[in-house]
């Protein structure tokens, strides 16, 4: 008997000795299914945020692309406006060319530019319809020669070239523009 006996002693030692064996095994094989589970879930949350990180990017791109879009959209109209601004006021001032209402302010501008000019032959080019009242007001002085222009306003040349006093309305808007595109655009944008 002490065989049977030794024999059941070693099969329930050996049953037991598999039951622990197989109890780690299972203990084991379920660590290392959880393990690769939250390595998993770890790894999808990784590919989530660096997909959402590149998405957010892609989006403020989009994003500023838009604004400066839009930007360049206003920047365009308010040049468009801008010039036909200047394009209405030039044909303003074209049409004005002959306006008698200028004719004091010419006279004075006539004397003024002839200062510069000192003595000696002037070429002054005005508009045809006011040069009979310019001439008049040079008192006859032979050195001066009018020409007729499309200019409105005055440009005295000296005869020999050398010096140009601009008074035309036109070089006055050249001048002032800048100035006026910047009163202009701060107004236009106030009223946005």
């Amino acid at each position: 008997m002490a065989l049977d006996e030794l024999l059941r002693t070693l099969e329930h030692e050996a049953g037991t000795r598999m039951e622990e064996v197989l109890g780690r095994a299972r203990a084991e094989a379920t660590a290392l299914r959880e393990a690769a589970d939250a390595a998993r879930t770890a790894r999808r949350e990784a590919t989530l945020r660096a997909r959402e990180l590149e998405l957010r990017a892609a989006a403020a791109r989009e994003l500023e692309a838009a604004r400066r879009a839009a930007t360049r959209r206003v920047l365009e109209a308010r040049a468009a406006a801008l010039d036909r601004v200047r394009r209405a006021t030039e044909a303003r001032l074209a049409g004005r060319a002959g306006d008698p209402a200028l004719l004091p302010r010419l006279r004075d501008e006539l004397a003024d530019g002839l200062g510069y000019l000192g003595e000696g032959p002037v070429v002054v080019e005005a508009s045809a319809a006011l040069l009979p009242d310019l001439r008049r007001a040079m008192n006859g002085r032979p050195e001066v020669t009018f020409v007729a222009g499309r200019t409105a306003g005055l440009v005295l040349r000296a005869a020999d070239g050398s010096l140009v006093v601009d008074a035309s309305l036109e070089t006055r808007l050249d001048r002032a523009w800048p100035a006026l595109a910047i009163e202009l655009a701060r107004r236009m944008e106030e009223d946005r």
